[in-house]
């Protein structure tokens, strides 16, 4: 089988990463172009190739990304940052049709409620589905009588973002009111339960939907955050997780991976996140026999008909890694970029 040639996006971010990390661990051959807006992204020397990119909300973006995927020759596009992923769904189709390579994205519509966590909410709600009750405060003052006929501690937050990034769990008024007009488009949630330093009441889940719509999974773990990533995860079989994970899969359409955020309250479990696209844990779930980038590969691009994965048990714990480009500064990268390399420390 001849190599297939992946482009991924964000190849700095941790889900970028993550994706690479994935492919190198498949049984495929691969040729992995890693793409990001900036030199200074580690992804962009670990890969085969790589290419910069510009921000997809700059004039003419669309245009130079299809040129740099057939200057490549790239065959299937993987997204690896949050902030592309709106602009593949819209131009999925123009995107395919120009350069012939597939475009590994869910469809528009569920992009759009996965990227809000309003509607993310109203969609659990309509569906009959467990959900956090949530508000759109139009003010401070209105965010404070909510929160009081709710009780607290509530949780503020924008409706769209990752990473936790703005959001705040509220004891009080004071908080509420000191904090509300930090947060832009501000989303009133109340706590399904408070996050621990111990693996304990969160979890990250995982569905994937074949082209025929088949479902495979889920993968169910506990996890730990630091800093609005996964820093601990515990691989463990969830029957609990697992209707509600199917029942998710099957009312929202998407094209590989859904990634489900739960937390576990008094009253079960209740989802308050989706990732249409891959996650920062997608290296984690490969590692443990469930890689969605390999089973993207198979199933969408190459046509085969594939099994369902043994998700084997087990625990990754996060650490800080390093790329080393020796002999030059930062004005002297450019392309092509030059392999970076790793230390064998331990």
């Amino acid at each position: 089988m001849e190599k297939i040639r992946v482009l991924v996006t964000g190849a700095g971010s941790i889900v970028g990463q993550g994706i690479m990390k994935s492919l190198r661990i498949s049984s495929l051959p691969v040729i992995i172009v890693a793409a990001d807006i900036h030199p200074l992204n580690a992804g962009l020397y670990r890969a085969d190739e790589a290419v910069i990119v510009p921000k997809v909300e700059e004039d003419g973006s669309l245009e130079k990304i299809m040129n740099a995927l057939k200057e490549k020759h790239i065959q299937v596009v993987m997204v690896g940052s949050e902030f592309d992923l709106m602009f593949f769904a819209e131009y999925k189709q123009e995107i395919e049709k120009e350069t012939g390579a597939l475009v590994v994205v869910s469809p528009l519509e569920t992009v759009r409620i996965a990227d809000d966590k309003w509607l993310t909410a109203e969609f659990l709600r309509e569906h009959g589905l467990p959900c956090a009750p949530s508000y759109l405060p139009k003010s401070a003052e209105d965010a404070i009588v909510k929160a009081n006929e709710w009780g607290y501690p509530v949780i503020l937050k924008p409706r769209s973002g990752t990473s936790s990034r703005g959001l705040h769990i509220l004891h009080n008024e004071g908080e509420l009111a000191r904090l509300f007009p930090t947060v832009s488009n501000p989303l009133l949630q109340k706590c399904i339960a408070m996050p621990k330093a111990e693996l304990g009441s969160e979890y990250t889940c995982s569905i994937f939907r074949c082209k025929d719509g088949k479902l495979f999974g889920p993968f169910t773990a506990r996890r730990v955050l630091r800093s609005g990533s996964s820093w601990i995860v515990e691989v463990v079989e969830l029957p609990e997780l697992h209707v509600l994970m199917r029942q998710i899969g099957a009312m929202l359409s998407s094209l590989g991976s859904l990634n489900v955020q739960l937390m576990i309250g008094k009253d079960g479990p209740v989802p308050f996140e989706f990732n249409a696209r891959f996650s920062g844990t997608t290296s984690v779930r490969a590692h443990f026999g469930f890689n969605e980038p390999e089973m993207v590969l198979r199933n969408y691009y190459l046509g085969e008909t594939i099994t369902a994965p043994a998700i084997r048990k087990g625990l990754a714990i996060s650490y800080k890694e390093d790329v080393f480009i020796d002999g030059v500064n930062a004005q002297e990268l450019k392309e092509p970029f030059p392999k970076g390399n790793i230390q064998s420390w331990f």
